[in-house]
């Protein structure tokens, strides 16, 4: 007894620790998946920004070099037969992978005095060839001839354009490198022209000056005067946005296969303009705001910074660079000039946003669904715990109530067997010789030898019952026939008790599906139940009556007594298997906790169920609901008709 009280002493302990650390867990986990989550959003978020810039320079780097390519100095361009030009030209469609980027190509010749006047480039011919200006030109024509009126060319106006120039409109002069040769000075002076507009987005197009540079002895500002003219690149928006986006896109924005974000390309000067769309349509305003933002459509020159030596030539013919030197001989090799990143406003702004709306609602929802999962394993650890302390009771107290029961059963049993023994053995030694003793012996025995086997069979009942064997043939039954029979088996106990049964059975009761024999024994164990716990009273009722409950049309049959009740906290066990109050044992009723048990179960067999209402000292009435299957009178229920020979059920 020593070492059984310290069980549930330790199994208490150990539980009570669980709870305990559970929150602790709990806590620990909510503080965790916090920095996880604050860890992967800014990682995500320094993912995404690299992947906007590396798309923003890539589609940069690949407008440079159109531009690059296609600027020339005023002297090679202004060649009689344009060959120089046609040969570049011809140049970038053969070399150049993204090629199909560049459309046909304009000049617009500016003389002062005289109006801006366009030409289209003829490969053919590779002539340029007069035209009229094209609708989509009207808005750059206004522009660029607004700009010819407000810049003078006298060196006075020039001198002031040139801050303004470098700081606005991104016009650059970089350079002036020292270099001493054999005690002379050499200066290399590098000059590119940027127009303050280099891609004009409403065609869209490159607007490319045609530079001039300094001759010897002249000074730098000279390279400042406005251009003989422009060449205007056009590009193609089909091949930009079909091929050129979506390569990017798929680059720098794709996880695999697998695409997290929206991403729209979008007017600056107008954003509700879409130039281009990355996953499910969405509104202009959904890309108001963005977890990145890189603006595209610039001029980069930062990859000459990799070019250190080149040839005078070759410079000018390539990259349209005007070299000139001041004083000394002019080496055929010099050194490239490094220019910086230039700097101007862009057409166009990559917006970049999670699908979920947000990076941050990304990643919360993640989070979100993190904690769920984390807290519901914690839960359902919490639970299984519960689940195991409740069963183990629930072991402990089904393995003690299997004890009381083997204990009352043997009780049970004792008592009949010392009977029986006792009056055999007077009978066997001849002790009773009178008839009428002997046949009070012979009852007596009988009597008993009937108590062995109702407990026998109640036994066995419940044994097959739980093994889920146990059969119960179904055919229409009268009520009044089984309350009949059950107070017929009964009768002796009745008797000898000084009982007193009052029966009211409803006239003309609906048949009920049943096994006889079954619910026979069902009434003859509330019958005795209600005689056993009866106290001083000796009034039992039984009662049928007909009814409509919530499943249809059913019969009740309430079998009620007054005497000693059951207490309320009682009344959600009674029908356990073994079951007995502390009440019961005390008093020392004989029984073995099986009989309810076996009641409920052979009910719910029948498709019915069973009630009780008890009060302490007033008594106890349990009720036993049966669906009706057919009306007195010969009115049948056609669901069953046909079927009471095959209405077999096994529990």
């Amino acid at each position: 007894m020593k070492s059984r009280s310290r069980k549930p002493s330790f199994m208490l302990t150990l539980v009570a620790a669980l709870m305990l650390l559970l929150p602790l867990l709990a806590a620990l986990q909510y503080r965790w998946l916090g920095q996880v989550s604050e860890g992967e959003r800014e990682r995500l978020q320094a993912s995404l920004r690299a992947g906007a810039n590396r798309f923003s320079q890539d589609f940069d780097q690949e407008i440079s070099r159109a531009y690059r390519h296609f600027q020339m100095d005023a002297d090679s361009f202004r060649d009689p037969d344009r060959s120089k030009f046609a040969e570049r030209y011809e140049r970038w469609f053969d070399e150049r992978p993204v090629a199909k980027l560049v459309g046909e190509v304009f000049w617009v010749e500016a003389e002062e005095g005289k109006p801006f006047r366009l030409a289209r480039f003829n490969p053919a011919q590779k002539q340029f060839e007069p035209q009229a200006w094209p609708a989509e030109f009207a808005s750059l024509r206004a522009r660029l001839e607004d700009r010819a009126q407000k810049s003078g060319a006298t060196h006075q106006r020039i001198e002031q354009q040139i801050q303004s120039l470098q700081s606005q409109i991104g016009v650059t002069i970089r350079g002036n490198f020292e270099e001493k040769q054999q005690g002379a000075s050499t200066f290399t002076k590098a000059v590119i022209r940027v127009a303050p507009e280099p891609l004009v987005e409403d065609i869209p197009a490159l607007l490319i000056p045609i530079i001039t540079h300094p001759g010897e002895g002249e000074d730098l500002r000279s390279a400042l005067t406005p251009p003989g003219g422009y060449l205007v690149v056009t590009l193609r928006l089909d091949y930009i946005t079909q091929q050129l986006l979506p390569a990017l896109a798929k680059r720098y924005l794709y996880d695999g296969n697998n695409l997290d974000y929206n991403a729209a390309v979008v007017s600056r000067r107008d954003p509700q303009k879409i130039i281009y769309q990355l996953g499910p349509p969405l509104p202009a305003e959904a890309f108001a705001t963005g977890d990145a933002v890189a603006d595209i459509g610039g001029l980069r020159f930062d990859d000459l910074d990799a070019l250190f030596l080149e040839t005078r030539s070759h410079l000018k013919e390539r990259f349209g660079v005007a070299l000139g030197n001041v004083g000394g001989p002019k080496p055929d090799r010099m050194p490239m000039v490094s220019y910086r990143n230039i700097s101007l406003e862009t057409p166009w702004r990559l917006v970049v946003k999670h699908r979920a709306g947000s990076l941050e609602a990304a990643v919360a929802s993640t989070r979100r669904r993190s904690l769920a999962i984390s807290f519901g394993i914690l839960l359902l650890l919490g639970v299984s715990v519960a689940l195991i302390v409740v069963s183990t009771r629930r072991a402990q107290r089904l393995a003690e109530q299997q004890m009381e029961f083997v204990a009352a059963v043997s009780h049970e049993l004792r008592t009949p067997l010392a009977v029986i023994r006792s009056a055999g053995a007077n009978l066997a030694d001849g002790v009773i010789g009178e008839r009428e003793q002997v046949k009070r012996y012979g009852a007596l025995v009988e009597s008993e030898g009937r108590r062995l086997t109702e407990m026998v069979e109640q036994v066995l009942e419940f044994a097959g019952a739980q093994s889920g064997r146990k059969t119960y043939e179904l055919r229409p039954v009268e009520v009044g026939g089984l309350v009949e029979s059950a107070l017929a088996a009964c009768r002796s106990l009745v008797e000898q008790g000084g009982f007193q049964v009052e029966t009211e059975i409803q006239p003309g009761l609906p048949l009920v599906m049943a096994d006889a024999a079954a619910m026979r024994n069902a009434i003859q164990n509330l019958l005795s139940n209600a005689m056993k716990y009866s106290g001083e009273s000796r009034r039992i009722g039984i009662q049928a009556h007909s009814r409509v409950g919530e499943r249809g049309a059913e019969v009740n049959i309430k079998i009620e007594d007054h005497g000693l009740g059951i207490a309320p906290s009682d009344l959600s066990q009674i029908f356990e298997p073994f079951y007995r109050s502390r009440e019961v044992v005390a008093a020392q009723i004989h029984g073995n906790g099986l009989g309810l048990s076996l009641v409920k179960h052979i009910i719910e067999a029948h498709g019915g169920r069973v009630s009780v209402e008890s009060a302490v000292g007033r008594g106890s009435s349990f009720t036993l609901h049966l669906p009706a299957v057919a009306q007195a009178g010969g009115i049948r229920d056609e669901s069953t008709e046909g079927n009471y020979e095959q209405a077999n059920f096994a529990r």
